[in-house]
């Protein structure tokens, strides 16, 4: 027997007149019938878990039984039933590390039967499953602004108390970062991997840009301001240089051209610029500014607008143009800071404050 032959014929890989051949020399030679049968059976005994019997050791343990065949060795000698039964057994046998779908079809000649030895194959090791990808996320407390520079090249503000989170598959087919709070993207453009932020329940697409987004969890929109370029904002459509696009929870859209850029990208430079603004926000900007809570004597007092510009070095001085902007009275004790009206002097409130939009 061609030992080419006999392992092109376990590998599946004879024509069907190398199959009789085979199928031939085993049922006329039992004795090297039994010798594949215990070599199949070795592998059998193989635990998963531990590395295979060397193929040559065994190869040349059956090539030896086939010689004593030859060699007229009388342990080879047997009759036709017992040559039977011996086929028969190595037909039955289906183990684990034999392929499905290779078996081939059993000949009766002679009053023998065939054989059909199943393509051997040792299983690959288990593989292990793929550990998740690392996401990558920057945060930054109250007092905190950090500058990043993404794996793209895109340059990234973040303001005090804010969240940024990389998709973790960013870079490869697409740039999707994921925004709470508020930050500043100088994005370099590339129309085949587009980049996306993510921020409450509105996306900015880059069109090769500078824009700003905004959705702290106490605000009402989602708030989309392009300083150069051009963004599509989802729900409001395309913006260009100067607009603003907001998107509230009940998706319902605005869009305003030609908006003042200082007042939305002057924090870059440590300055608050607020127009108008209801006072409730402006403390909440100064609490992620300078980490400090600000009580209202009376809640009326958070609808008053405020109009000025505020700065990050010193919170007792920012706190105090407040109180003298709005007539109002600034009471300090110790980590304590309240805000209280001043006959005469505050401009009346009637409302509950609300966040402005």
């Amino acid at each position: 027997m061609d030992p080419e032959l006999l392992d092109r014929y376990l590998a599946g890989e004879c024509s069907e007149d190398e199959v009789a051949t085979v199928r031939r020399y085993l049922m006329a030679h039992p004795e090297a019938a039994r010798g594949l049968e215990r070599f199949l059976n070795d592998l059998d005994a193989v635990d998963r878990t531990v590395q295979a019997p060397h193929a040559d050791v065994a190869w040349n343990d059956f090539s030896a039984r086939q010689r004593r065949t030859s060699a007229g060795d009388p342990r080879a000698v047997g009759s036709r039933t017992t040559r039977t039964r011996a086929l028969s057994v190595l037909m039955a046998r289906t183990r684990w590390w034999r392929s499905p779908g290779v078996v081939a079809t059993g000949l009766m000649a002679a009053g023998m039967i065939g054989i059909a030895v199943l393509r051997t194959k040792t299983p690959p090791p288990p593989v292990a499953p793929a550990a998740p990808r690392p996401t990558p996320t920057f945060v930054t407390n109250n007092r905190e602004r950090a500058t990043l520079r993404l794996p793209d090249g895109t340059q990234v503000s973040l303001a005090p108390a804010s969240r940024l989170r990389l998709a973790p598959d960013f870079g490869e087919e697409r740039r999707d970062v994921y925004l709470d709070g508020e930050a500043y993207f100088d994005v370099p453009h590339d129309s085949l991997r587009l980049f996306t932020v993510f921020a409450g329940n509105a996306s900015a697409r880059d069109l090769g840009t500078q824009f700003l987004v905004r959705k702290y969890p106490e605000d009402l929109t989602v708030q989309v301001v392009v300083r150069k370029g051009a963004v599509a904002m989802s729900g409001v459509g395309r913006l260009g240089a100067g607009d603003l696009g907001r998107l509230d929870a009940d998706g319902q859209a605005s869009l305003r051209r030609n908006v003042a850029l200082g007042t939305y990208f002057s924090w870059l430079d440590g300055r608050l610029v607020f127009r108008d603004t209801p006072l409730i926000d402006v403390l909440r900007a100064l609490r992620r500014w300078h980490d400090v809570d600000v009580q209202l004597a009376d809640s009326t007092l958070g609808s008053l607008p405020f109009t000025g510009t505020l700065t990050d070095a010193s919170f007792r001085s920012s706190i105090d143009l407040v109180g003298l902007t709005l007539g109002l009275r600034v009471r300090r004790d110790g980590a304590r800071v309240t805000l209280e009206p001043i006959e005469s002097r505050t401009p009346t409130a009637t409302t509950p404050a609300t966040p402005r939009p």
